[in-house]
């Protein structure tokens, strides 16, 4: 009982709880998109068909409450958003609608219109100049900060999806079958022949580390790469076979793409393998968005709004229910590794278990996990990311068994 009770005092008691439902909007509705300027504040926006205007919503306390704002709009997609500040924020959507706000949100005004036209990418260089894309083929651009927007040269009517600069005057954006790349701020326009595997296949997001090194994602559940600013391209694992449509990397190595069936994967070697990740739904994920290294947020198809606070890790998993003849903890996998590792252990009667991890000086860094489980085998994962490089120690302590084994994070 004593032991128990110690267990419950640690301070650093971290659970299996990967990503999880933080919110569901009532009535249900289509979230489009999610962007967040900082920890706090974001915003998310959905089509209401009961009437109602208030179609976009605001939080400014990491997605604990939404706030709803009136759009002037009922019935209307806003499918891209762009927060150049907290309280200055752009949306863009059907009806070639592009919305602005400098009050954080209590005033939406219309800045462009035109029936018709769908612009579903949206992307700011300065505070003054602008982007927008859109179907057949459109490419806007403003430079008195939203204010007014004027039609680029386009070698395409294809309809074109997210935009993405590196800096004022490199940008690159994915649309239907078709990538584009401009190196003088737009001016210009051209085809990055990018591969497809047939005419349908939709490139959803576009995202770019440097001027040579990005990637799209598309709805045929493709993952493509290029190293050289697009002259070559390459398919690469991408863990799942659904459509994806959003994607989001935290630094250069770690990345998120969502899509459908509640699709979630990542990938910690730059891009060019990805893993899956658990999803608490099996429906359309649209978008996804980090605040941090570890937290992160999905918007759904019904309305509901998917958080991570530890990059969609799942400490705990049980990989087996046949009863092991005794106790056992083996060796992490792999090991040195970065900054992801597994460790296997199993028991072979219910019991209370935890497992910690302590630095090189015997100081405690992490409890993985502290409850009662059932016999049987168990994955546990550790998410190093946040720790430096070193010598780590992990231990398997239970009422009648205890061990403890060395790894080393490299970096």
């Amino acid at each position: 009982m004593l032991k128990r009770l110690l267990i419950f005092l640690l301070p650093f008691i971290s659970y299996s709880q990967g990503w999880y439902i933080q919110t569901t909007f009532s009535p249900a509705q289509s979230l489009q998109t999610i962007r967040f300027y900082n920890e706090n504040t974001g915003y998310t926006t959905a089509p209401l068909y009961n009437g109602s205007n208030y179609n976009i919503h605001k939080t400014t306390n990491a997605g604990a409450n939404w706030i709803d704002q009136n759009s002037g709009y009922t019935s209307m997609r806003f499918m891209a958003i762009w927060l150049r500040h907290p309280d200055t924020v752009y949306m863009s959507g059907n009806d070639g609608k592009i919305i602005r706000t400098i009050n954080g949100g209590t005033n939406w005004v219309t800045v462009h219109s035109e029936t018709g036209l769908q612009l579903w990418g949206l992307y700011f260089v300065n505070q003054q100049t602008g982007f927008a894309s859109g179907s057949t083929g459109r490419i806007m651009k403003t430079t008195n900060a939203g204010v007014n927007w004027f039609n680029l040269s386009s070698p395409t009517q294809t309809s074109l999806n997210s935009i993405y600069f590196i800096n004022e005057n490199t940008g690159f954006i994915s649309g239907f079958a078709i990538a584009l790349k401009t190196t003088n701020q737009g001016d210009n326009w051209i085809n990055m022949n990018a591969p497809f595997i047939s005419g349908f296949e939709n490139f959803r997001e576009i995202y770019f580390f440097n001027v040579n090194l990005g990637l799209y994602v598309s709805d045929a559940g493709r993952i493509v790469k290029t190293t050289n600013s697009g002259a070559n391209w390459t398919v690469v694992n991408s863990g799942t076979t659904q459509s994806l449509f959003g994607v989001y990397f935290t630094d250069a190595m770690t990345g998120f793409a969502c899509g459908n069936s509640g699709a979630i994967v990542r990938t910690t070697d730059g891009g060019d393998n990805w893993l899956p990740q658990i999803s608490p739904l099996n429906e359309i994920l649209t978008d996804v968005w980090f605040t941090t290294a570890s937290t992160g947020y999905i918007s759904s198809w019904s309305g509901k709004i998917l958080k991570t606070t530890n990059g969609g890790i799942t400490f705990l998993s049980q990989t087996g229910t046949e009863v092991p003849a005794d106790y056992s903890l083996e060796q992490n996998y792999p090991n040195p590794f970065n900054p992801v590792t597994n460790i296997n252990f199993t028991l072979p009667e219910r019991t209370f278990a935890e497992i910690r991890i302590y630095d090189l000086t015997g100081k405690l860094t992490e409890v993985l996990f502290s409850k009662e489980l059932s016999a049987g085998s168990y994955t546990a994962t550790w998410n190093a990311e946040n720790y430096s490089s070193g010598v780590y120690f992990y231990s398997l302590l239970t009422n009648k068994f205890t061990k403890t084994s060395k790894m080393i994070l490299v970096k």
